[in-house]
């Protein structure tokens, strides 16, 4: 059977975290606990295929965005395809290629640079010259927002033009831009243009490239009051739930406005599903064989204040699920711990940025660091993981608030406690469409530059990315954030026994920066905690 389109999720994983490159390697690979169990039980060597990896771990979920697109476009009669990860699944794309799919759909939630999308574009070309490209998402959106500006000085700089669409000499070779927040109804009208042979040229809300210009069709409002990211689990492939983990959202949007922040805001995004829906998918994913759910919400439910409910609804239809969600933190004033644990949680997370509430203010960040201190701690007395985000260098850190924020994740680190505590910490990045960007900000702080390289009256960036290692290097009774851990074979593991293996990690990662670790310092290291 032919199919209409290919979805590409993903072109190839990437963070922008500081502290995650600093993470323990064996071979060339992330030491997440399969990898290690692997190296040991090869003596010191990591032998393919590596049991436990690729499914069980936050990191194996399927993304969210395709999963979406593909149900969207399914429900509406097309027959389509999905590519989770190009690089690690180009020779499943070349195959796919057999089936003479009329165009390929790239969503850019995970891109972050043009290049990128040009690279991924040229090797689609090399393999399909003819084919449809579409691309749309939330990095074709704001490189459209940054277009808009790009008569301010600040927005018409050369390291603007080579890194976003529509600007500058060289653009992807994509055949229709879609310039929406959402843009699936749109992307449905264009398949099926695509299908009958007929324009895509006077789309609404997209673009193409006309002899090196871009030619922009008419803009429009193209939501609809109460729409959600509906998914029929029910009628997704098998493969899709594989790894025994998927993603899923409880809400869409954030009505905060945090400085450093150029995630789009607008209004129209802000839903929340009722507890009645997310329960039913809950149920369906469940009987879809889905241990783990992943909620990638910006605020779980958009820190709606019926936490306990939600969570008594949860226990009482008792899907078998164990969870996961970013929250902020102020949402669990009032909320009964124990049933959140009840309910399936198994981690959150917070973004708690700094532990200066100078700092805290300048990035209109909303968040008591005392108050944070004590939930973690009964979270973690309950044996819920948290796994909490750091920034360092925004205008305002000195030496001192970066010394305040280390001995603050210090102070959270609580070995003898059940649940786990984890890290990420990231360099502050000069982000276009961010408030901290703006006019008004530079000249309050005297704050030049762009992306990860700036500077401002207290600090520069080189500055803060040494902070970050010298923060990576200061934590001992903790570890970063290793999102690629088999959750089956860590909970195998007692509660000593993890927080042990975290820390030891940990240490093994921060000698191998210095030192050149040896086969037996690993094994060494490891087995008494993994095979005592």
């Amino acid at each position: 059977m032919s199919l209409d389109a290919i979805i590409i999720s993903e072109y190839e994983q990437q963070s922008l975290s500081g502290s995650s490159p600093l993470r323990l390697q064996l071979d060339g690979r992330i030491a997440d606990i399969q990898v290690v169990l692997n190296y040991i039980s090869n003596n010191g060597k990591v032998v393919l295929p590596i049991d436990g990896d690729g499914v069980m771990s936050w990191s194996s979920a399927p993304k969210l965005n395709g999963i979406f697109l593909y149900s969207y476009l399914d429900s509406h009669n097309f027959n389509v395809a999905l590519i989770n990860n190009y690089a690690s699944e180009r020779n499943r794309f070349l195959s796919l290629l057999n089936h003479n799919p009329k165009a390929v759909i790239i969503s850019t939630t995970f891109v972050h640079r043009k290049n990128d999308l040009i690279e991924l574009v040229e090797d689609i070309r090399s393999l399909a010259p003819d084919i449809f490209v579409i691309s749309g998402g939330p990095f074709t959106y704001l490189s459209y927002l940054i277009l808009q500006k790009s008569g301010d000085d600040i927005y018409n700089t050369s390291e603007i033009q080579d890194d976003f669409v529509f600007l500058g000499r060289q653009n992807p070779r994509i055949d229709l831009l879609i310039i929406s927040p959402r843009g699936e109804k749109i992307l449905a009208e264009a398949l099926k243009r695509i299908k009958t042979n007929k324009t895509t040229k006077d789309l609404p809300n997209s673009a193409y490239l006309d002899g090196g210009k871009y030619c922009f069709g008419p803009r429009t409002d193209d939501f609809e009051p109460g729409e959600h990211f509906n998914i029929e689990w029910d009628r997704l492939p098998e493969d899709f739930f594989s790894t025994g983990v998927i993603p899923m959202q409880a809400s869409t949007g954030c009505p905060n406005k945090c400085a450093f922040c150029n995630f789009t805001k607008h209004p129209k995004l802000i839903s929340l599903k009722q507890t009645k829906e997310l329960i039913s998918e809950l149920e369906a994913v469940s009987l879809r064989g889905i241990e783990y759910v992943w909620f990638v919400d910006d605020n779980f439910r958009l820190g709606k204040t019926d936490l306990t409910k939600v969570c008594n609804d949860i226990i009482d239809v008792n899907p078998g699920i164990k969870w996961m969600s970013f929250i902020h933190v102020e949402s669990l004033r009032n909320v009964d711990l124990e049933l959140l644990y009840e309910s399936g949680c198994k981690e959150l997370r917070f973004g708690l940025e700094s532990a200066d509430p100078q700092i805290l203010k300048n990035m209109n960040k909303k968040v008591d660091p005392l108050f944070a201190s004590k939930i973690i701690k009964k979270l973690l007395a309950l044996g819920i993981n948290c796994s909490c985000y750091f920034l360092i260098g925004f205008p305002g850190e000195t030496e001192e608030t970066v010394i305040k924020t280390i001995d603050y994740i210090k102070s959270l680190e609580h070995p003898n406690l059940k649940g786990m505590f984890t890290w990420s910490i990231y360099p502050f990045m000069l982000a276009p469409l961010s408030p901290i960007y703006e006019y008004a900000s530079r000249k309050k702080y005297a704050l030049t530059g762009y992306m990860n390289k700036w500077t401002h009256q207290t600090m520069s960036s080189d500055q803060a990315r040494k902070h970050v290692v010298k923060a990576f290097a200061s934590l001992n009774k903790s570890g970063p954030i290793y999102r690629g851990d088999n959750l089956a074979m860590l909970e195998k593991l007692s509660s000593g026994q993890r927080k042990n293996f975290t820390i030891i990690r940990h240490n093994l990662s921060k000698l191998s920066l210095t030192t050149q670790l040896t086969e037996n310092d690993i094994i060494s290291s490891f087995r008494p905690i993994l095979f005592p």
